[in-house]
């Protein structure tokens, strides 16, 4: 790859020299670098040395990366901690995140005005993405919420 001219770099050219990378079992983080370097020389010719040519390299051009698949808690990580929270309203607020998927900014603007204990629902205004959604209480989270409500 070294010996083509840099006139000559297409970006179908590109399009092999990633599949060589790849082949060459390169993860695509690797390969995202080595097309910013690309970028930045092309762009650096053309805009300093006033090279007239087109950059084979387009802006926001990159592979894919995968995500890692999300971390989670076993049931009896779970249950150990539970079993160390004693406030009613700290095991309301991990029981509502852990059995119902609150987000913390969502647990931290719910109001009273948004729980609905006969229906075993909240309303989360504003979550994620400023989008209003409802939420079903799991049991023990609805038995917690209860109770931190009871003694508050």
């Amino acid at each position: 790859w070294i010996d083509v001219p840099i006139e000559a770099v297409t970006h179908k050219k590109l399009l092999a020299f990633i599949d060589h990378l790849l082949d060459k079992r390169l993860k695509p983080k690797t390969i995202n670098c080595y097309l910013d370097s690309i970028r930045g020389f092309y762009d650096y010719l053309i805009n300093e040395e006033e090279v007239a040519m087109n950059n084979p390299v387009k802006r926001g051009y990159a592979l894919r990366l995968s995500r890692p698949l999300p971390r989670y808690l076993r049931e009896e990580q779970i249950k150990k901690l539970f079993d160390v929270i004693d406030s009613p309203r700290d095991l309301a607020m991990f029981k509502l995140m852990l059995r119902c998927g609150l987000r913390v900014e969502e647990v931290a603007k719910l109001t009273l005005a948004a729980v609905d204990l006969p229906r075993g629902q909240l309303f989360v205004y504003e979550g994620k993405g400023c989008k209003d959604r409802v939420v079903y209480l799991s049991k023990d989270a609805y038995r917690a919420l209860a109770e931190y409500l009871k003694a508050r």
